[in-house]
């Protein structure tokens, strides 16, 4: 099959970008300031105990949860179960909990 009968100039209407969806509610934290302050922050204090803890991550995981289900309802998306399952909730707890980590030890969080 040649290119040009796989891709029209302006697309297939079946083309769907693929969407990074941990990418994306990440995103949403790191830019909401409601939800810093709501949600990280206290799990980010909570962490300052914990610190060189490997599952210190599961500090994370409900305040990702509740982030999930803010950024679902504000941008109505559909069939957040299977946008973010738990594997992938728990995977971006632990990558969240390894940045904080680094910033607690740097001392980026003192007053």
């Amino acid at each position: 099959m040649l290119l040009r009968e796989m891709f029209s100039p302006i697309g297939s209407p079946k083309d769907e970008p693929e969407i990074d969806w941990l990418g994306d509610l990440k995103f949403f934290i790191d830019n909401d300031t409601k939800t810093l302050d709501r949600h990280f922050f206290p799990a980010i204090d909570r962490h300052k105990d914990y610190v060189g803890n490997p599952n210190a991550y599961k500090i994370y995981i409900r305040p990702l949860e509740m982030c999930k289900e803010e950024y679902c309802k504000k941008y109505e998306i559909a069939d957040p179960g299977e946008k973010f399952p738990k594997e992938k909730i728990i995977e971006l707890a632990k990558q969240l909990a390894e940045e904080q980590e680094k910033h607690i030890k740097n001392g980026d969080y003192e007053d």
